[in-house]
């Protein structure tokens, strides 16, 4: 479930926080593969490093959050909250689709591609899949970041790439609506990423 980052943004944010410093949301994991209280704790310790003082909380059951409210991260699959899946059917370029087998996949729309974690996958790999977007908010008063992998090890990922390359990808999206898929390699042993690179380019939703 959902988690929360509050704090003033300062001198220093170098802009993608702009947005999202102040509540960070994510689905409640379950399972010894869980790794979503430690996505929160490093998305918390980014926005201190900017001198924001972040707040968390957890989506409830049922999945309703209040996603009007400024400067937020979700981390959260669509499932689990009918809220979010909401903000996620606004993305033109990128979508959550089960497979005829049953596993969730991601599927790039523009380049007509739907990408299988490597743990729903026949033979299992190490790896997974992750979403991150910007999206309008419910009342289409501003803008509302989403990010998530088909599974845990996915989120790890994103948070990784959003921790060690926060200038870059600001530089890449500015302030405005985007989405992008990644593709993280994990170590079983730990689960943290190895490896995270983007499966497709950064579509930029205003362009349209």
């Amino acid at each position: 479930m959902p988690t929360s980052i509050s704090g003033p943004v300062t001198d220093q944010d170098p802009g993608l926080l702009g947005q999202v410093h102040r509540y960070a949301a994510s689905e409640r994991g379950s399972g010894a593969g869980c790794q979503r209280p430690s996505a929160q704790l490093r998305l918390g310790d980014l926005a201190r490093s900017y001198k924001l003082d972040p707040s968390f909380e957890h989506v409830p059951i049922g999945g309703e959050i209040d996603l009007k409210r400024e400067d937020m991260i979700v981390i959260c699959r669509p499932r689990p909250s009918s809220h979010v899946a909401g903000v996620l059917a606004q993305d033109p370029s990128i979508c959550f689709e089960r497979a005829e087998d049953g596993p969730w996949t991601l599927r790039d729309r523009e380049a007509g591609t739907a990408y299988r974690s490597g743990m729903d996958s026949d033979p299992r790999t190490n790896s997974d899949v992750a979403y991150l977007g910007r999206l309008p908010k419910p009342d289409v008063q501003g803008l509302v970041m989403v990010l998530t992998g088909i599974h845990p090890q996915g989120t790890l990922g994103v948070i990784h790439l959003i921790v060690n390359d926060l200038a870059d990808l600001y530089s890449q999206v500015g302030t405005g609506r985007f989405s992008v898929l990644v593709n993280v390699d994990y170590d079983p042993a730990n689960n943290e990423p190895v490896n995270v690179r983007l499966l497709s380019p950064f579509y930029r939703h205003e362009a349209r």
